[in-house]
């Protein structure tokens, strides 16, 4: 699930309108998410036939998904800020093309450990391009339409999780489950190539460093984005700010509250919404549903998902962002519990993921928009960035918590009344975070009391 900060600002401009490069350079960043969705879900769709030919005990297989969350932090906290001294473009290669060659490895591992592993080192890749994807399309997207092509980034994580689901029912029907392995090491073998001949450093980089040839570099991106060329390079931003400052911002007295709470929010929503990603097709199998149907589930909450997003995007200017999300996460603990007591009925267990994962990935998107609409412009990206972070700490606990849980014997209907219990923190966490911002002045006015529904910055 990819929402990094972005800065739509930067030291060199766009053109109102967009060039074919541009939008070429959107669509293959969306590509990417798509294989990223596809990357992530890999594990979880093949999960049910894996544990019963490998013997896995669920605590084991929790871990294996705790792994790749882990590798996720590694990769968004300590490689994916390599970007901005080595350059994006070398970054996001080399994560494309660790992922071709750990996804393939893991098409063919030979045991739990190997694939273990491989998982962990896949998870690094992929927080790697959290980092970078977003940045990207902020980078290449005009005013205008850098909105709608985050949205068309953000929709296509989810996307690859419906593909990979789709593959999925075929592969455990037909091949096995290290064939979905090993088509999503393919797809990535193909944003690897795509990405040598169409992704460019990134301008702004290029600024930063000023190295002998980068102006030539520079020129040859303007080029290819309609821009006129530049006969020397503009000065040198300056990045001599203390990079603590926002810490200090966000922290002061008039921001912690507001700010712990929503931290909360975002990790105990992430416990529940990593446990749903990883675990749902294993407990949809046990349930008595078919592994090929289990795996298919993924298609229809995808496409649920999808409409989540939308959803909290047409509504939350109207109802209030703060506001709405608490509203979904509250939707999203009713709806796991009616999950965990139905009869297990195809039918009706497909339609309750499919309604859950409305409300729990509508909610993810909703976090995004609180934090946009919470911070100061000024710390705006190390605001965003601090809620994605912790939500990856829930990330590694979920799953973990979920293989414990199971692998303790716990039924369906016990796993799914934890997971709701934990999913009510969110609830009153966000609604106290509305309460604290109505009485703290935030940007250039103050917050209505109660929701945060100031008009987030451009």
């Amino acid at each position: 699930m990819v929402a990094a900060a972005v800065n739509p600002g930067g030291t060199l401009g766009l053109p109102a309108k967009m060039s074919v490069y541009q939008y070429a350079v959107v669509a293959l960043c969306c590509l990417i998410n798509i294989a990223d969705g596809f990357d992530v879900v890999s594990l979880a769709v093949a999960a049910p036939v894996l544990t019963r030919e490998w013997h896995v005990d669920p605590a084991l297989l929790g871990a294996m998904f705790s792994a790749a969350a882990g590798g996720l932090v590694i990769g968004a906290f300590v490689i994916g800020p390599m970007a901005d001294r080595i350059g994006r473009r070398p970054v996001m290669l080399g994560a494309l093309g660790t992922l071709a060659v750990a996804l393939l490895a893991s098409g063919v591992a030979a045991n739990i450990w190997q694939l273990f592993i491989l998982r962990t080192i896949t998870g690094i890749g992929l927080g790697t391009l959290v980092v970078c994807l977003n940045t990207t399309v902020a980078e290449h997207a005009s005013e205008k339409a850098r909105n709608m092509s985050l949205a068309v980034l953000h929709i296509g994580f989810t996307m690859g999780m419906m593909l990979g689901s789709g593959i999925a029912a075929y592969a455990l029907q037909t091949s096995g489950w290290r064939l979905i392995f090993l088509a999503a090491g393919a797809l990535n073998v193909l944003t690897f190539t795509l990405s040598l001949f169409l992704l460019g450093e990134s301008r702004e980089f290029l600024v930063r460093r000023q190295a002998p040839g980068d102006l030539d570099r520079l020129n040859r991106v303007n080029r290819r984005m309609e821009i006129a060329e530049l006969a020397a390079m503009p000065p040198r931003p300056d990045r001599s700010k203390d990079r603590g400052a926002a810490l200090r911002v966000m922290l002061s007295p008039e921001m912690r509250t507001q700010t712990i709470l929503v931290w909360i929010a975002s990790a105990t929503y992430a416990i529940v919404g990593y446990f749903l990603l990883n675990w749902k097709p294993t407990i949809l199998a046990n349930a008595g549903l078919s592994p090929t149907v289990a795996a298919a589930s993924g298609i229809i909450t995808g496409a649920c998902g999808t409409l989540g997003h939308l959803a909290m995007g047409a509504w939350s200017r109207r109802v209030g962002e703060g506001r709405l999300t608490t509203i979904f996460f509250g939707a999203g603990a009713i709806t796991l519990v009616i999950f965990g007591v139905q009869p297990p009925v195809p039918i009706a267990l497909l339609a309750m993921a499919g309604i859950t994962t409305f409300f729990v990935v509508g909610a993810y998107t909703g976090l995004f928009l609180v934090s946009v609409v919470m911070y100061p412009q000024s710390i705006q990206n190390a605001g965003v960035g601090f809620i994605v972070g912790f939500g990856r700490v829930g990330a590694i606990i979920g799953p973990a918590i979920g293989g414990f849980l199971l692998s303790a014997g716990l039924s369906r209907m016990d796993t799914y009344f934890v997971f709701s219990a934990i999913a009510v923190i969110p609830v009153v966490t966000m609604y106290l975070a509305c309460r604290a911002a109505g009485n703290t002045p935030l940007r250039s006015g103050r917050m209505p009391s109660g929701e945060f529904d100031a008009e987030p910055a451009r």
